[in-house]
């Protein structure tokens, strides 16, 4: 029997893997720029935007190649993979060990800010809004002062007529359970996308296979045979 090697599985299979690296790198790239730059760390940003942008690129290269059999791009797509592959190992190792890190900077940070408040610029709002909390332990940490009164982002819609309205949650329990969230959907993000890159490793590999037997077969079966 004729040994075969079917294109149309490894072509969705690559489409299906690349459209799925893209979900999951919308989660990596936004979580890990909000987590990293949450904590100060301009690098850090940078380098998750790096390396969320080095994913689009390559899972755009994969979805062209599924789309257009291409033999000659999926070598590309194979380099470029493993060159991906080693950046968000890279990066996965350094932020396993710094996670910890960032959660301690972005809390004494935000006591930082607390501290430099004043009634005409209290550089907690911007923390209150984002995460729905008040103070560093909760809307005591406002009222406990001389004359102290509640900042309208304290409150949802920044109404604080009503009581219900009052964030009662501090910012040293919410912000930093909302950012170790973003952290954990960070790390788990990178660890689908290293796998879903593999997968499509091998279907580009398969496809890319494919396609040249079927390049190879068409050429042998055009040239003339000579009595």
């Amino acid at each position: 029997m004729e040994k075969s090697f079917p294109i149309t599985p490894w072509k969705y299979g690559l489409l299906v893997t690349c459209i799925l690296i893209v979900t999951c790198n919308v989660f990596f790239f936004s979580c890990g720029v909000t987590t990293w730059g949450s904590a100060v760390s301009v690098y850090g940003s940078y380098g998750s935007a790096l390396c969320g942008g080095a994913v689009f690129g390559v899972a755009f290269l994969g979805m062209y190649v599924a789309l257009k059999v291409s033999y000659k791009y999926s070598i590309y797509y194979l380099i470029f993979s493993g060159l991906v592959i080693a950046a968000l190992g890279s990066y996965l190792f350094t932020f396993t060990a710094m996670r910890e890190q960032l959660m301690g900077r972005f809390e004494e940070r935000m006591r930082d800010l607390f501290e430099r408040k004043t009634h005409s610029d209290d550089k907690m709002q911007p923390v209150h809004s984002l995460f729905g909390c008040c103070g560093i332990e909760g809307p005591q940490d406002y009222l406990k002062e001389e004359h102290g009164a509640l900042p309208s982002s304290c409150c949802y819609a920044f109404d604080c007529s009503k009581p219900a309205h009052v964030y009662e949650e501090g910012c040293s329990t919410k912000a930093v359970a909302n950012l170790r969230m973003q952290a954990e959907l960070n790390y788990y993000s990178c660890m689908a996308i290293i796998a879903l890159e593999f997968l499509g490793l091998f279907t580009a590999y398969h496809l890319g296979k494919a396609r040249k037997y079927a390049k190879t077969k068409v050429k042998d079966e055009e040239t003339p045979i000579n009595a």
